[in-house]
């Protein structure tokens, strides 16, 4: 796994050429920030894909915005406005999968409304005797949701709402969840598993893996 910190006021697009980096379509007409992200993510993806001896490639948008990756390679790559972070794993599996994800801190004044999008009020009770700060919970929750995502997708094959997952208790690295239905054969109902976390100043960032829900 990198992490990487880039700053957008240096960014300019002849960065691009530079680096040697392909900008797809949708990116090239995008505004400074996106552009600044995808290029941050993307040259951290190379420099992983670089130490294990993989040739020098474009990590190229697949149809659901996800990153195509070499054959045999499974990744994940998240981004805010001045973090980037990226990881690699060699696929073991057709169902193997990584997740990963980077999130400022979500604003007070945002957290009460993603009550009910986020989690379900059995979720929020849970929450509510952590004795955490709320942006800090809530900011959780949701990257460890976006990162099961990532890390399911290959199973699961489709779009699935983070209420489907719920939150049961949490550690000093990990937040433990629950299936609330069946996802994919492989993924029945109760199925249990974990994420890590880990706090980067005023950012959280997540990561899980298909087989932490084995």
């Amino acid at each position: 796994m990198l992490v990487g910190r880039f700053e957008l006021g240096h960014f300019s697009d002849e960065l691009f050429r530079q680096l040697s980096i392909s900008a797809p379509e949708p990116v090239k007409t995008a505004v400074a920030k996106r552009q600044a992200e995808f290029l941050a993510g993307r040259f951290l993806a190379r420099t992983l894909l670089e130490q294990r001896g993989i040739q020098s490639q474009d990590v190229a948008i697949g149809p659901n915005r996800a990153p195509i990756w070499p054959h045999g390679i499974v990744g994940s790559i998240s981004h805010h406005d001045q973090l980037a972070a990226c990881v690699i794993s060699h696929q073991t599996h057709d169902r193997c999968g990584v997740g990963l994800d980077i999130e400022r801190l979500i604003a007070p004044e945002l957290v009460a409304g993603m009550a009910g999008v986020v989690t379900d009020p059995e979720e929020g009770r849970r929450l509510s005797t952590q004795g955490m700060d709320d942006c800090v919970l809530m900011t959780l929750i949701f990257s460890a949701k976006e990162s099961i995502f990532k890390a399911l997708y290959p199973q699961v094959q489709r779009y699935f709402d983070f209420l489907e997952v719920a939150f049961t208790h949490l550690d000093e690295q990990w937040l433990h969840f629950e299936l609330k239905c069946e996802l994919a054969a492989t993924l029945p109902s109760g199925r249990k598993g974990k994420v890590y976390y880990q706090m980067m100043g005023e950012s959280v960032l997540t990561f899980t893996r298909s087989e932490y829900f084995d």
